[in-house]
């Protein structure tokens, strides 16, 4: 049975991985100084095919939920056989995460939630998380070790999220004062986003050639 196409309500011990992802035309403002708002959003939809493609071939995700406000995005998740679910009003990344684990945690075993734009992401990556992570909470940071690009909850264990400038920190944090062990797990794909100029440099410098944010880089030149 596929759990993927059947529902995220069928099971109370479903591996879910939820993938929050905002409007591409929205997307990437960081990046305003180096690349107009047309490539920004036609970068953020290449990574976002990226990220999909990775969670169609992991073998171990039960579920995925793609949680989001553009009707695009929900066909491209729709395509992939994913359960969408369509946000109402739109109250930002941390905003989305808690809601979605606070609806996901009475019927999940496990709930992976990372970004949509992780151009490196691995199929393997994922399963290995959901397969090594023994912690209640396990936060997986960003490349420079300051954000969050990633964290899974083995419910009834969770924390509000609340993401920004030294995410990382923060949410190690908010796990000791709940009480909750937190593991810290730093995987490669999940680790390298793209948000700066800096960090599309640095793909360009040492990409993921086999990807559909190389290929679409590639048609810029």
């Amino acid at each position: 049975m596929n759990l993927r196409r059947a529902g995220w309500r069928n099971s109370s011990s479903m591996k879910t991985v939820l993938l929050p992802v905002k409007d591409f035309q929205h997307a990437k403002q960081r990046l305003a100084s180096a690349l107009d708002a047309e490539t920004r959003a036609n970068l953020a939809r290449a990574m976002l095919s990226d990220v999909l493609d990775a969670l169609t071939r992991a073998q171990v995700p039960d579920s995925v939920v793609v949680f989001t406000a553009s009707s695009e995005v929900g066909q491209m998740a729709r395509s992939c056989g994913f359960d969408v679910v369509m946000e109402s009003s739109v109250a930002g990344h941390s905003a989305a995460v808690n809601l979605m684990v606070s609806e996901l945690s009475s019927h999940s075993s496990q709930i992976l939630s990372i970004a949509g734009d992780l151009p490196k992401l691995r199929s393997e990556e994922v399963d290995l998380v959901l397969n090594t992570s023994a912690a209640p909470i396990t936060v997986l940071p960003s490349r420079d070790g300051t954000g969050t690009n990633g964290i899974l909850f083995v419910p009834p264990a969770r924390i509000e999220m609340e993401y920004g400038e030294s995410s990382f920190n923060r949410h190690m944090t908010k796990a000791s004062r709940a009480g909750h062990r937190a593991d810290v797990m730093k995987v490669p794909g999940i680790e390298f986003d793209i948000d700066t100029p800096e960090d599309l440099e640095a793909f360009l410098e040492n990409p993921r050639t086999d990807g559909a944010t190389w290929r679409y880089l590639m048609t810029r030149k």
